[in-house]
């Protein structure tokens, strides 16, 4: 794999080789490239690296500590019994041979605690960093825990030299990783595995991504059928209360407000909820929203499931498993010509909107003028149903800019006027004063009608959007 679209992080990384003793720490979801990284930033320097074991012991992590530092520095150093001990003996090795030290996956490495959060800062401060040349990586998956145990620890508050929170690649940083693909198959790649670079890496070679998703996703032992196994398991270890909330919301492409995943799901709302769906949204499967026209500190929040590559796993290889199983009758170009999959996209090209709003407003050129960009929804309550509108920006000179999001392999005619009308509406009930601006963003075809038509401010292909 050819180093592709983390060329800002890298340069970010760059800087910490001229510093003394630097601290950094990278974190992100699974399979978004942060080992890959490293090694980039690393390829030229003398470094040790360490990766924490999934799911082991104290015990059975210090033990796999001692034999990677023996082995990568020809040492034979006995088994520990803390975490300071085992970090001592870099003491001796560094003096000798200064380097940068990777800790990799340290949430594993740690079992999730802080414990070995206090013992790495009392030996690096007290014994590593007086030694020049020599600087430390600490790196893992779990945001949670490399937000509240490592960055915003008492013990590494303040001390880090820089932090990097790797996300997915975008449509223009997608591209370049699959640069065979045409706009049609890139924007399909996007929703479905959501710019997520090994997934793309995947895919890439096939030659075309319905054969990729065909061979890997629709075929015994295929890599996407048992992918949510194993990110899944590696995030939440066997709690079936994670999985309750995430089979709740997968059947909600919408989202569900916190009452509703209550009864949809059965978890008790003192059993540990708040804190499963903070774990979920930190670690990249979900999204909390509130309404635009809301402060952050509102309790109108709606939770849906926001990573891709699960969505369309709960959606067609899950309810699909035993018949995946049987053999290769089933396949996933069958599937795509269903009306669950057209239904399921038009879902999907919401999500990508959404995630590329700031590419939106730019295009909408909004110079000088400060806005506010979100969703905006109310509860359904008696005789009076539910709204939803993906993406508002409400910006400082009193114009609303309502966004209708389409894709349909069918050619878009006048009918969303009358859609965007209701939605208009309903708008007017909470901004009196605003000026509201229908934007239509789509991926497909538009009829002649509604291109020319003057009720829309502006129509954006997806194109538009890489």
């Amino acid at each position: 794999m050819n180093f592709i679209g983390r060329e800002n992080e890298l340069q970010a990384l760059s800087g910490l080789k001229s510093k003394k003793n630097a601290i950094a720490v990278i974190y992100g979801r699974r399979r978004i490239g942060k080992s890959f990284l490293i090694r980039e930033f690393l390829k030229n320097s003398e470094a040790i690296h360490f990766e924490g074991l999934e799911g082991q012991s104290k015990k059975q992590q210090l033990k796999n500590f001692i034999l990677q530092l023996n082995h990568q520095t020809d040492s034979h150093f006995a088994h520990v019994k803390s975490w300071s001990e085992a970090f001592l003996y870099l003491e001796k090795v560094l003096k000798v041979k200064p380097a940068w030290i990777v800790l990799d996956e340290f949430q594993w490495m740690g079992n999730y605690r802080s414990e070995i959060v206090s013992e790495l800062k009392m030996v690096w401060d007290q014994y590593l960093s007086h030694i020049p040349n020599v600087s430390l990586i600490l790196c893992g998956s779990i945001a949670s825990f490399m937000t509240s145990k490592v960055i915003k620890s008492k013990s590494m508050y303040g001390r880090t030299d820089k932090i990097i929170h790797l996300k997915e690649f975008n449509l223009s940083e997608s591209r370049k990783m699959v640069p065979a693909y045409g706009i049609q198959e890139l924007l399909d790649a996007q929703m479905i595995f959501g710019g997520v670079p090994k997934y793309l890496e995947l895919v890439r070679d096939f030659p075309s991504l319905y054969t990729a998703i065909d061979e890997l996703g629709f075929k015994e032992n295929g890599y996407f059928v048992n992918e949510f196994d194993r990110i899944f398991v590696s995030h939440f270890g066997q709690n079936e209360d994670y999985k309750k909330i995430i089979d709740a919301l997968a059947k909600h492409p919408y989202g569900l407000f916190r009452k509703e995943i209550i009864q949809e799901s059965g978890i008790d709302a003192g059993g540990g909820l708040s804190n499963h769906l903070k774990n979920l949204e930190s670690a990249g499967f979900i999204s909390i929203i509130h309404p635009v026209d809301k402060s952050v500190n509102t309790h109108i929040l709606k939770y849906y499931l926001s990573d891709a590559y699960l969505s369309f796993y709960y959606a067609f290889i899950k309810p699909n498993k035993a018949q995946i199983s049987r053999g290769p009758s089933l396949t996933f170009s069958a599937l795509a010509q269903q009306g669950s999959f057209h239904n399921w996209r038009g879902r999907a090209f919401e999500r990508l909107c959404q995630q590329h709003s700031t590419k939106i407003a730019e295009i909408l050129g909004f110079p000088g003028i400060n806005y506010r960009m979100g969703p905006y929804f109310r509860a359904p309550k008696e005789r009076t149903p539910g709204i939803q509108i993906d993406i508002i920006f409400d910006r400082d000179d009193n114009v609303l800019t309502l966004c209708e999001l389409k894709t349909s392999r069918s050619l878009i005619g006048t009918e969303v006027i009358d859609e965007i009308e209701h939605k208009k509406e309903m708008l007017k009930i909470t901004y009196p004063r605003h000026t509201i601006q229908p934007v239509l963003i789509y991926d497909g075809r538009i009829s002649n009608d509604l291109m020319n038509s003057p009720y829309i401010y502006k129509k954006i292909n997806a194109v538009e959007l890489i």
